[in-house]
């Protein structure tokens, strides 16, 4: 018996985008009031968004015909929480009237540097997806 193959009536393409755009505008709202938990929370959904159209091949680590590894996208991402770990925990309410403390200034820097780099990772995926603001230029042959 042949298996049937199932293929959806309706993209979910559009709702996609709807919600990756409702999910960078918060990731904006939270780098500005200086919630990195919670920006960091909204990254790893957009993460959740782009990484189900990865290819296994791009997906995992894989090696090479020199068998040197090829870090795979998820490894990449989560290079960027393993970073982040060397600074938490998140402090994202302020301080009161106590001045912040030095250490407490060193890893907030480091965790805005470490997420600012997720973030434009996660664009930079976004639009080889074909998601984002970029798309391949196709070559237009007017001759």
């Amino acid at each position: 018996m042949e298996e049937e193959k199932k293929v959806s009536k309706f993209s979910s393409g559009l709702n996609i985008i709807l919600r990756l755009d409702v999910l960078w505008r918060n990731c904006q709202e939270f780098k500005r009031n200086g919630k990195y938990s919670k920006w960091n929370e909204e990254l790893d959904t957009i993460w959740l968004e782009l990484a189900r159209d990865l290819s296994k091949e791009n997906y995992n680590d894989s090696k090479d015909d020199e068998k040197k590894v090829i870090k795979g996208y998820k490894s990449q991402f989560e290079g960027f929480d393993q970073e982040l770990q060397k600074f938490l925990p998140f402090t994202d309410s302020g301080t009161g009237f106590q001045k912040p403390n030095e250490n407490n200034i060193k890893n907030r820097n480091e965790q805005y540097k470490i997420l600012m780099e997720k973030q434009l990772f996660l664009a930079r995926l976004e639009n080889e997806l074909g998601k984002g603001t970029t798309e391949k230029e196709e070559e237009d042959d007017w001759d």
